[in-house]
Parts: structure tokens; sequence; C-alpha cells
């Protein structure tokens, strides 16, 4: 039932909408009529403002009633709270808002290069010149917003590897992972083959139907135990896909360290982590420049889509507090309206 702008999950209740209507008109009727108006003394020691205050709400006459807004007040305190009560009782919604959707997410591993070569200032962010690494981590930040039901863990590699953040879906809580990912935290050197095969490892023994990892380096493999092709090869076996980024310009670049700007050459093995990309199905990108970089991740996010079956239900948020609070407010002022007027007792 749609009402007001709402809709109602049960409207059955509304019905009840009749019994404040009837308690207000019923008490003003009285009042009119001066039912319940008996002669009365004060009682009590009331403060000369708040005898001038309750004076002046009883002679003012509410309009069509003639009778004392002090007693009008608690009776539409009372119905409004109970009007209140009622509609509560109906759950008003809003929506729907959408579909709540059965949803198969995808295991993503984001492998990211963090050596000393990540220093490079060959790309542009917003006017400036941050090293690689800060390009990188912004575009990944978009990339793991656009995968809401998709599980995404962390791994950064240099001179060795290790998994920065679990598979998770909260991904809030990865943001602030990536935050904390540096250059040079896990050494200055390369080592390609261990950063996959610490992926892969995360990814083994998930229950998803898909798995992949995104793995992103601007060097070429020269340190660690395990060879990229041997764990291209364990990714194979297990069905995860690879997808291979070489980020970087071609020819020298500019590097700081240690305040000190210079010019180097990092060379891409490129044909590496091509192989990687085909042997796992998956694809080789080489992203040049910042908007190729965010083209890349673009790029693999229309790949790799997560699939949805069909909706099962609305979504709908439920409105019942927004009123039954209201409610107990307008109830705790009637109580706070009546503890404050004159005490009288018949007399």
């Amino acid at each position: 039932m749609n009402l007001f702008g709402f809709t109602f999950a049960d409207p059955i209740w509304l019905g009840l909408l009749v019994v404040p209507l009837f308690f207000l008109f019923r008490n003003l009727i009285r009042l009119k009529r001066g039912g319940g108006a008996k002669a009365a003394i004060a009682v009590g020691s009331a403060a000369p403002w708040r005898a001038a205050w309750a004076a002046t709400l009883k002679q003012r006459p509410v309009a069509g009633i003639g009778v004392g807004v002090s007693r009008v007040i608690p009776i539409l305190f009372r119905a409004v709270a109970l009007a209140l009560v009622v509609i509560a009782l109906a759950r008003p919604q809003t929506g729907p808002r959408g579909k709540n959707r059965s949803v198969e997410g995808l295991d993503i591993q984001l492998v990211i290069d963090t050596s000393g070569s990540m220093r490079a200032q060959d790309f542009e962010l917003g006017g400036r010149r941050p090293t690689r690494l800060d390009v990188v981590k912004a575009v990944i930040e978009d990339f793991v917003m656009t995968r809401l039901d998709d599980r995404i863990g962390l791994v950064v590699f240099g001179t060795e590897a290790f998994t920065q953040a679990p598979l998770t879906l909260d991904h809030q809580l990865l943001q602030e992972f990536l935050k904390h990912i540096e250059i040079s935290m896990a050494g200055d050197a390369t080592a390609i083959g261990d950063g996959l095969a610490t992926a892969v490892k995360r990814l083994k023994d998930t229950d998803s139907k898909g798995k992949i990892v995104i793995l992103l380096t601007d060097g070429a493999n020269n340190a660690g135990r395990i060879d990229p092709v041997t764990a291209a090869e364990a990714a194979k076996a297990l069905g995860i896909r690879v997808y291979t980024i070489g980020v970087g310009s071609r020819g020298r670049v500019p590097i700081t360290i240690n305040g000190r700007t210079t010019q180097v050459e990092v060379d891409i093995d490129e044909a590496l982590l091509e192989k990687i990309s085909q042997m796992t199905d998956g694809r080789f990108y080489r992203a040049t420049d910042t908007q190729a970089l965010i083209d890349v991740y673009r790029a693999i996010d229309k790949l790799e889509k997560t699939a949805a079956r069909a909706p099962v239900r609305d979504v709908r948020r439920e409105l019942f507090a927004s009123f039954l609070w209201p409610a107990l407010i307008l109830l705790g002022l009637d109580i706070l309206f009546g503890a404050t007027r004159r005490r009288v007792v018949p007399g």
C-alpha cells in the first residue's frame, strides 16, 4: 500500500488511526462543554514566573474551542503520539531502492611492485609529478570501489613478497591498507615470481568460481626464490587468470633519492609479463602514462564482470523508527508539560 509517499508492509494497522481521531475530538468536545471543569485551589509553592505563565496559558483561548491552551496541548500531544505509534505499527518503508541481488563474486589479488624504481616521477597526477607508486595507489583505489561484490586482497613485493591485506569484502578497510603501502617496504629489488606465488597461495584454497591476479611491476625479475614462470604454471593449474601490467614511460626518467633528482632508465621485462599472462589465459598491458594506467584497470574491470543471478526481492528501508521516536518525544513532552504546570485539586 502506498500512502503519503511511503509504502506500508502491514497497512491493516492504519485502520486504527480512527482511535487518535476519536480521542482528540471527544476530549476537545468535553473541554468545550466544560466537562471536568471544577472549582480548584492551587497547592504547592510555584515560582511567581511559573504562576504567571500558567495563568497566561489558561486565559488564552484556542480558536473555535474557547478553551485555554494549557488544557488543549496535552490532548494534542497524546493524540499525535498515538497516531505516530499506529503508523509505526504499519511499518512504513521507502523503496524500492533497488534489487537485492544474488551474486557470484570474484576473488581478486592485487600484486603491487614496491621496489626502489617505483620512486620514478614520470607520471602526472592532478598537475603534480608524484612517484609511480602514488599514481598506482590512486588508480587502484578507484578500481577497488567499482568491485563492490568481489573479495579483494593486496600483495606487495620488492626483494621479498608478503600479504598486505587478506581477501576481504570490506573495501573501506582495504583502502586503509592501500594507503600504508610505501616504496621499499619489501626491499628495493624486484621479485616478480615471489609476488605472484604469494598471490596464488592466497587464492588456492578459496571456494570462489572466479579467481584472478592483477600483477603490476615497473622492472624485471632480479630477486626472489621462485621463478616467475614456475609461479605462472601454478596459477594455470589452479585455474587462476593473471593480468600483468608493465608500468612506466620508456627511456630515461626522473627519480629523486635523498633529495637529489637524477635520470635513470628502468627496463621492463615485457616478454616475461606477456608469457605469464598468456600461460594463464590473461592479458598483458603496457601503461606509459597515468591515463593509460587508468584505461588498463577499466579494461580489466570490463573483462572480469561479477556474475549476478536473478533478483530475489526488493530492497526497502524500514522507517518505523522515524515515527516511533517522535511519538516517544511527544509523550515525554506531555509528561514534562504536566509536571511544570501548577497542580490543582478539586475544590
